[in-house]
């Protein structure tokens, strides 16, 4: 039998490692949650009106997707406030940090904060006019500044580098390296799973870290059937709806961590994330 010591090392180093979660998703909800990779297939099929409809600022795509990423901030705020106090009571021996929480919870307050221009178009506040000249829809918010955009104001299609400097896709690379390159690297080494869980950054189980990549292969597919064919409104739906897709990744990575945490720590009294802890 494992002393307590023992066990808790055990559990720091096999928890996140897929294949060996404590506790597995049913197979409801992880075909659920794929299938919603695919809704924005259903796009093709729709009218151009219902596509403009769907797609316009502050419409039903771009709200769900501000919808998600504040549910997703919250909860890993509120997680990351229950594992900080839990700490407090366990006393000063754990490595475990819950500031990857909050920065995580932070992010995607601001992610939201973004997704709405920070109520510019809701309460119609003035923007100064040193940002509404930098900002190609003369919006109050960061992710549309010119310098973050594909083309020049002109209308010049920027460098294959230059168009790396976008906000949507920093936070899609983001994304990929956090929840399922780390995944994978933890699998494989005992030494990387340990820095994980010295930062407190959460692992995910596999079928989560699937599902950055499967939207990624899907959303490509969606652009290669329509080609140069869709339109620039079916094409700015499948962008709005990707976006929104990521938003929902998100949130399930946050309810995923914030309910782990939660049966750990009615479970076990003492260590309230070893489900999340590498």
């Amino acid at each position: 039998m494992r002393s307590s010591s023992e066990t808790d090392r055990y559990r720091r180093l096999t928890a996140g490692v897929p294949g060996r979660q404590a506790s597995l998703a049913p197979r409801t909800i992880i075909s659920a949650t794929y299938l919603m990779l695919f809704t924005a297939s259903i796009l093709l099929f729709l009218s151009i009106d219902t596509l403009a409809w769907l797609a316009e600022e502050d419409g039903p795509i771009e709200n769900a997707g501000a919808l998600c990423f504040l549910l997703a901030g919250i909860l890993f705020l509120m997680t990351a406030r229950q594992t900080s106090g839990l700490h407090r009571q366990s006393g000063a021996n754990h490595t475990e940090s819950s500031l990857v929480l909050y920065a995580l919870g932070a992010l995607l307050l601001v992610c939201f904060g973004e997704e709405i221009s920070w109520g510019h178009r809701l309460f119609h506040f003035s923007v100064p006019s040193w940002l509404e000249a930098i900002n190609q829809q003369g919006e109050w918010n960061l992710h549309n500044l010119t310098w973050f955009q594909a083309h020049t104001t002109e209308g010049v299609r920027k460098s294959f580098w230059a168009r790396l400097i976008d906000m949507n896709r920093l936070l899609a690379i983001f994304q990929l390296t956090v929840f399922t390159l780390v995944p994978v690297l933890t699998a494989y080494s005992a030494t990387f799973r340990t820095w994980m869980a010295r930062i407190g950054l959460p692992v995910v189980p596999w079928w989560i870290a699937g599902l950055m990549p499967v939207h990624f292969l899907a959303s490509q597919a969606l652009y290669t059937i329509i080609g140069g064919d869709g339109g620039l409104i079916l094409g700015d739906a499948l962008d709005e709806s990707k976006e929104t897709l990521r938003a929902f990744i998100f949130l399930v990575i946050a309810i995923w961590t914030y309910t782990q945490t939660t049966v750990s720590r009615v479970s076990s009294g003492k260590r309230p994330l070893e489900a999340v802890r590498p």
